[in-house]
């Protein structure tokens, strides 16, 4: 409700002025990031592919769903600032990146979920200066709602995991609320990522007006072919948020 209100006072604003208006100012935000360096030959010992491949499909289909994505960045310029100084005013947030839910000495269930930013050409991901946390996200979205957040990383979609709560999305199946969580439950290979999401977003921009994001999960969920780590990681996929919403942008509340 807090963007809400900023959007109409620009557009009573804009109104008086709608000559110089430019184009875009109503446009619902969205980013999207990837790490690329941490998954470079140099870190895993093979040249990984999929970190761009999940980024250029992310930027295209985020748009085609309605999203301005005016914050976006594959490798060095995934930074830890970068995305918390800019988190503020997005509807729609996708990451690709490593991903764990990390301890933390107080609150339920002692657990403070996060992703790791781009290391940069230097070095490797260390877990210890890398992690942007859900409680600094949660600090820097102050409140505001959140229309869909992809984590394309390990663990985040676990049942443990903080990172829903960073965006204020409530970790239910009949939220009633425009806002939908995707993440993955356990260590995921990357390329199970880029089929999933594949699928995801090829069944929700379909031009099918009756298709919502539980759908697209699960379609996605249903194709199977997924390769995972070991029997103890199988593939597995998990959301959160509202069964029937359709993933188009619009302001919490105004649904």
């Amino acid at each position: 409700m807090r963007r809400a209100r900023l959007l109409l006072v620009s557009a009573l604003i804009a109104a008086s002025t709608l000559a110089s208006t430019a184009p875009g100012t109503f446009a619902f935000q969205g980013q999207v990031r990837s790490d690329s360096d941490g998954f470079s030959y140099k870190c895993l010992g093979y040249t990984d592919t999929y970190p761009q491949q999940l980024y250029t499909l992310a930027l295209s289909q985020m748009a085609k769903l309605g999203y301005l994505v005016t914050d976006a960045a594959i490798g060095p310029a995934f930074t830890r600032n970068a995305f918390l100084n800019t988190v503020f005013k997005d509807y729609a947030v996708y990451v690709h990146s490593h991903g764990d839910n990390y301890w933390a000495a107080s609150g339920y269930p002692n657990v403070d979920s996060g992703f790791l930013q781009d290391p940069g050409t230097s070095r490797c991901n260390d877990s210890s200066v890398d992690i942007v946390r859900a409680s600094s996200i949660k600090a820097a979205t102050a409140g505001g709602g959140f229309n869909l957040v992809i984590m394309s990383t390990c663990s985040l979609g676990s049942d443990s995991s903080t990172m829903p709560g960073a965006f204020q999305i409530e970790k239910t199946k009949i939220g009633i609320q425009p806002e939908f969580y995707l993440g993955y439950v356990g260590h995921v290979y990357d390329s199970s990522m880029l089929r999933f999401e594949q699928a995801f977003w090829s069944y929700i921009n379909s031009g099918n007006p009756s298709a919502t994001l539980w759908g697209a999960f699960t379609y996605a969920n249903s194709i199977g072919g997924y390769a995972y780590v070991d029997a103890a990681n199988p593939f597995k996929a998990n959301w959160w948020g509202s069964a029937t919403y359709k993933g188009r942008p619009t302001s919490q509340g105004l649904w």
